[in-house]
């Protein structure tokens, strides 16, 4: 697949050369420089674009599990708890 690039010069931008569709290697080169919160938003864009992939709790799971904590029922766990339990 062939495009154009647009860089600028001098202010005034221009097509310049075409190319080819980059390898799943330098896109990952390419992601890895970018900035923690570029990458949350990648990585945000690729899974909702992903069949099938968690994207969270529906609303009834969120009502569901509200209803635990405001009845009791929940077992909470401190920050301090969740990062020893994932290893952090």
């Amino acid at each position: 697949m062939l495009g154009c690039v647009l860089k600028e010069f001098d202010n005034t931008q221009c097509i310049v050369d075409y190319y080819g569709m980059k390898t799943l290697s330098e896109v990952i080169q390419e992601a890895d420089q970018l900035s923690e919160e570029d990458q949350a938003g990648l990585t945000t864009h690729l899974l909702a674009r992903q069949k099938g992939a968690p994207l969270g709790p529906d609303d009834a799971e969120i009502a569901r599990r509200d209803a635990e904590i405001d009845d009791g029922t929940a077992q909470l766990l401190t920050h301090e708890q969740l990062c020893k339990a994932v290893g952090r």
